[in-house]
């Protein structure tokens, strides 16, 4: 029973497993959580010109840090920076809840997001390196269950707590939260057995470029074509130095001996298959989450409730989803899984394509449990196919990995989306600028499609379904290129070959004694 969950006996194992699922949901829950309850605090600390960058910030610190916490988890085991992880995450949680001003909790929500991609990469690593890998559905269906309850849950808690208490206690929470979750890895947590090579070290060049390539980047993609004009200097300038520093990245990584991303990695074809094919579902998933919600309101006229009721069947279908991946991936190779992910997936998105305009609930609802059961099967693919591929010495590394290509697709995704979206629905405007009477010049540029809805309550009737219409019009338009990033990523299934999961259990790599002698770097 003992080798079944990586030396732990099935009791440690599962209070050890339900802590790190409380983990997961912590750090998934404070991204959804804070939505309905950021037009308070953007009222009560007067800064609604910077209520964008509670998420902006948040977003660049977890993602810059992803790769770097999973390469030294690898290095100096995985315990003490998950630990860190924790204490930075409910310390950054405490400080936000104590802001008096907008810049503050800004500033708070960087710190947060720091122990967040701690958090989260290495919480997987261990969940992957400790569940069994046969047998093992009903783990990933509770690994995957996490995801969809915080997006499902997350917008009412925060509605909840803030109107009952303050909007303070949305971040105190996790102050309780993360007590319990760090008396449990710090009581059953195994430490690692091997001690760290004394000249293993990841330097301070490879991190660096790391995180100033990807906070360039990530923030040229989120303000390009909305604050700021792609041919703007300051998007230009931070293209330029997020594309120099990530080309310098690769080429140090290159001849580092402890590459925080090691690119060796992608000579595996799986490997190489299942990254192609994680970063075209963060490009699926993103832009189904931002822009989904857009064409309910834009076609249906609906407000949360309709938009809701669009996205709680996605996401619930994720879950299910990761079900049907659990079982699928011990019979079918890893190409099947990754392949039957994005059809899914990509037929779904297809069917939004063509939608009529005044698609019914049920339709939508069907459409959207189609695209949530591709992605479902995909975050599972994705995270089992790296973790279980790989030695332990790396999988930090390798399974981090996973989120940060998933993040950067989702942030690449949607920055494209936006554009796409936004020029059609400005060639629109133009085209019909007769059919509405001077409404046109009355909205001025269009920079955001959220801005029409908001801005056309006025018009007549007619005038105001022309605007739906065109609305929706422009949201299918943009959902094409996930149509193709669904096509790309069904095309890099077939790169995968023939390999499939083994369900022998690995050898450990030391005969514990006890529980915590095992090795679990």
């Amino acid at each position: 029973m003992e080798s079944r969950f990586g030396g732990l006996t099935a009791r440690r194992f599962h209070w050890l497993f339900a802590g790190l699922l409380l983990s997961i949901l912590l750090t998934q829950l404070d991204q959804t959580i804070v939505s309905t309850a950021l037009p308070t605090i953007a009222t009560q600390l007067e800064g609604f010109t910077q209520m964008s960058w509670v998420f902006t910030i948040y977003m660049l610190t977890s993602t810059a840090m992803t790769p770097i916490a999973g390469k030294l988890s690898d290095l100096y085991g995985r315990k003490a920076f998950l630990v860190l992880g924790l204490t930075i995450f409910v310390i950054g949680s405490v400080l936000c809840g104590s802001a008096q001003s907008m810049l503050q909790l800004i500033i708070y929500r960087g710190i947060k997001g720091i122990g967040a991609g701690l958090l989260m990469p290495i919480t997987f690593t261990v969940v992957f390196s400790l569940m069994p890998r046969n047998g093992n559905s009903v783990y990933q269906t509770l690994y995957m269950s996490v995801f969809a309850l915080s997006s499902v849950i997350g917008p009412t808690v925060g509605a909840l707590i803030t109107s009952l208490l303050s909007w303070r206690y949305i971040f105190y929470i996790n102050l309780p939260l993360g007590l319990v979750i760090f008396a449990i890895i710090w009581k059953l947590l195994p430490r690692s057995a091997v001690l760290p090579k004394p000249d293993a070290s990841i330097g301070y060049v490879g991190p660096g470029l790391l995180v100033l390539g990807t906070l360039s980047l990530l923030l040229a993609l989120k303000m390009g074509g909305v604050q700021y004009a792609w041919s703007s200097l300051p998007i230009l300038c931070l293209l330029s130095v997020g594309g120099i520093a990530a080309a310098w990245f690769v080429l140090s990584q290159l001849r580092e001996k402890e590459p925080v991303i090691p690119f060796r990695l992608f000579r595996n074809r799986v490997m190489a298959s299942t990254y192609v094919a994680t970063l075209m579902q963060g490009i699926m998933m993103y832009g189904a989450l931002v822009y989904i919600p857009l064409f309910v309101q834009g076609s249906l006229g609906g407000g949360v409730t309709g938009t809701g009721g669009a996205l709680t069947p996605l996401m619930l279908c994720v879950m299910f989803g990761a079900t049907l991946c659990g079982a699928l991936i011990q019979r079918f190779t890893w190409r099947f899984n990754i392949a039957l992910s994005m059809l899914l997936s990509g037929t779904g998105i297809l069917m939004m394509i063509f939608l009529p305009v005044n698609v019914s609930y049920i339709v939508l609802c069907l459409v959207m449990m189609l695209i949530g059961l591709g992605i479902g099967m995909m975050m599972m693919v994705g995270q089992t196919a790296v973790s279980m591929g790989v030695d332990d010495s790396v999988r930090g590394a390798a399974t981090s990995s996973v989120s940060f290509f998933r993040s950067i697709g989702g942030v690449f995704g949607t920055a494209v989306l936006t554009s796409l979206i936004n020029a059609r629905l400005a060639v629109l405007l133009e085209r019909h600028s007769g059919d509405l009477s001077g409404a046109v010049g009355e909205l001025g540029v269009v920079t955001d499609p959220l801005a029409v809805l908001n801005s056309h309550a006025g018009l007549p009737a007619g005038q105001l379904e022309l605007m739906r219409q065109m609305l929706g019009d422009a949201v299918q338009y943009g959902f094409w290129f996930m149509a193709g990033a669904a096509a790309i990523g069904f095309i890099a299934a077939f790169w995968a070959g023939p390999s499939k999961q083994e369900v022998s259990p690995p050898p450990l790599e030391a005969t514990p004694a006890k529980a915590d002698a095992v090795t679990l770097r």
